[in-house]
């Protein structure tokens, strides 16, 4: 994949992670460069769903923009972070979805409960060592850091009180994680409120996800987004 085309697909990521509720006026999505896996490819500061290809910048592991002088992301120290301690990493999004933030401040554990929700069957950390100076922001490189090791080799990370990071290994991946993360957390709180929920196992839920981040899956899904965001 060229540079170019890489843009265009973080664009619609925004566009389709706004339309789905994910993201809102705060949150963030990046794609590693396809043609420079030393660099990373975010907007600038701006509501994701009115990013345009002409805000996406490209930016070192530093969180240092490259190539426009626009006002970048304070939170881009996290997506550099982590994409210099996991080079497995393609795609990053940051967001605030209601459904996610009671497990935040509670520490229930997040589960799969749902065939959709499978991808995170090997559990989901939960952050909580801000530095208090900066608002509960990423945005120093010792808290990219330990928001990265905090990570390890998962596939989302909770942040108390402020949301959850999720990782993979495209933007598919990321778009598709994130969208299903939020919707298996809603269904995991109503299901609590009536009983003790049965989880997928761990067997079921590997399986489950081969089948869900396989390329035909997740262009189905992909397509399906994209039509509703009419573009």
């Amino acid at each position: 994949m060229k540079t170019i085309d890489a843009i265009s697909k973080l664009v619609l990521a925004n566009k389709i992670l706004s339309q789905e509720g994910i993201l809102e006026a705060f949150g963030h999505v990046s794609m590693r460069n396809p043609e420079n896996q030393d660099e990373f490819l975010l907007s600038c500061s701006r509501a994701p769903l009115l990013v345009s290809e002409d805000d996406i910048m490209r930016h070192n592991f530093d969180g240092d923009v490259l190539d426009k002088t626009y006002k970048p992301y304070a939170e881009r120290i996290l997506h550099g972070q982590i994409y210099k301690s996991r080079p497995d990493v393609q795609a990053i999004c940051h967001n605030h979805a209601v459904s996610l933030l009671p497990f935040t401040t509670t520490g229930t554990e997040i589960k799969p409960v749902i065939h959709i929700g499978c991808m995170f069957y090997d559990g989901i950390p939960l952050y909580d060592d801000y530095d208090v100076s900066d608002g509960m922001l990423i945005k120093n490189a010792n808290e990219g850091l330990r928001i990265a090791r905090s990570l390890a080799d998962k596939r989302a990370l909770l942040l108390r009180g402020h949301g959850v990071i999720v990782v993979g290994g495209s933007i598919e991946e990321v778009v598709m994680g994130s969208i299903y993360l939020s919707i298996n957390a809603e269904v995991q709180f109503q299901s609590m409120q009536l009983g003790t929920p049965k989880y997928l196992s761990y067997e079921e839920a590997r399986a489950a996800t081969e089948v869900m981040y396989s390329d035909f899956a997740l262009k189905r899904a992909w397509d399906y987004w994209q039509a509703r965001t009419n573009l």
